[in-house]
């Protein structure tokens, strides 16, 4: 099998910030997996992100598929030279490709001619390309989740980030979700999907407990880009409603992941009501050092309002830190009985459960051992095998 797998996402491989998160993570994952197998990929990447992906040195063994289009390269590269430059000057550039993409976009020949060496296209995220989707190849992709379109609805604006991502799934292309949740949601969204065409692959972490230097005491560990859906206001304010409850003194939250520039803040205004001696904020954590943090955290804490997987959680179990997180969407899928589910809006209950992993020490074992057993029903083994059956099954 000739596989054309869509490195967009890899391109933010030199990243440290919220774009080098769970989606990234996913497509690094699959990518090293279905290498180890031995399976035939080249790289392919849009115009937008072919610089930056030409200089991610971790990939150079892996061909990535040239880019015949002059004007292409020239727009690409204009936003590569770009992206250390003002806010305001990248967002010009910005709106120049969205009028490139608008009204000169064209089509390239040898780009298409390029692609009939090619049995599959597989995408972990990023919708296809206008070449792509004239090409003749099966192509699948990854749905993570219908966030955007259960907040917002699906879009009718071409300017909105995640345009392309929905309105692009049509009734003939092959789709995997990474939980039952998200299955259930593509499949309430878009009806004209059948069935035989989707399926759920649950995600993988190769993560273990691990020692290391973190932060000397003891601290609660919360781990994601922080944005709003994250439910990060809840957290803090519950944590710092707890801890003045019982009288706490020796405990700091640590909330860990790069910023979304627009939540930055709202952030500040949040921490900045209580004592911030008690708050940690360490921003991105290298992928070498987050398991020491999740091993000697005394609890994880993801409260989060939608999530289509929630690989934290499960990092965190694989790591064997106690975990609290939210009741709703994917996330009773990951955590089973292992930690504790809370509803994301109840203060109380959240509170509570702060108590019980503080106070319990034999619960909070027993929610140790759960996690660490329940963990080793996810990998990106598994994963990838599946999706490896489900596309030898629809190309045959």
């Amino acid at each position: 099998m000739r596989l054309l797998f869509d490195c967009t996402e890899l391109s933010y491989y030199n990243d440290a910030s919220g774009n080098r998160a769970g989606v990234f993570n996913v497509a690094l994952n699959i990518f090293r997996e279905l290498k180890k197998r031995g399976v035939d990929i080249t790289f392919y990447c849009n115009y937008r992100r072919l610089y930056f992906m030409k200089e991610v040195k971790a990939f150079s063994d892996i061909k990535l598929l040239k880019e015949h289009s002059l004007l292409n390269r020239i727009v690409g590269y204009l936003i590569y030279l770009t992206r250390n430059f003002p806010i305001r000057l990248r967002y010009a550039v910005l709106i120049l490709s969205r009028f490139y993409d608008a009204y000169c976009y064209q089509v390239n020949k040898k780009n298409l001619e390029q692609l009939e060496d090619f049995d599959v296209y597989f995408s972990p995220f990023t919708p296809p390309s206008r070449e792509i989707e004239l090409a003749n190849l099966n192509r699948f992709r990854m749905i993570h989740d219908v966030i955007p379109i259960i907040e917002n609805g699906i879009s009718k604006n071409p300017k909105d980030w995640y345009y392309k991502i929905y309105n692009s799934i049509n009734d003939k292309d092959f789709y995997v979700t990474n939980s039952e949740c998200t299955r259930k949601d593509v499949l309430k969204y878009f009806p004209f999907i059948k069935d035989e065409n989707i399926k759920t692959t649950l995600l993988g972490a190769d993560f273990e407990p691990k020692e290391g230097k973190t932060f000397d005491g003891k601290y609660v560990f919360s781990l994601c880009t922080l944005g709003k859906r994250k439910n990060i206001a809840f957290t803090i304010k519950n944590f710092f409603k707890f801890i003045n409850r019982n009288k706490i003194n020796d405990l700091t939250l640590v909330l860990g992941g790069g910023t979304w520039k627009k939540f930055e803040g709202e952030l500040n205004s949040i921490i900045n009501e209580f004592d911030k001696s008690k708050i940690l904020l360490t921003g991105y954590i290298k992928d070498e050092e987050l398991a020491a943090w999740y091993t000697n955290a005394m609890m994880f804490v993801y409260p989060s309002l939608y999530e289509g997987f929630g690989l934290p959680v499960l990092e965190a179990m694989k790591c064997g830190c106690p975990v609290i997180t939210s009741n709703v969407s994917s996330l009773p899928e990951v955590i089973g009985d292992a930690g504790i589910k809370v509803c994301p809006d109840s203060d109380e209950e959240l509170i509570e459960a702060y108590e019980k992993m503080y106070y319990d020490n034999f619960y909070r074992e027993i929610c140790r051992e759960r996690g660490l057993i329940r963990a080793r029903n996810f990998s990106w083994g598994k994963c990838v095998s599946e999706l490896l059956e489900f596309i030898e099954a629809k190309c045959i």
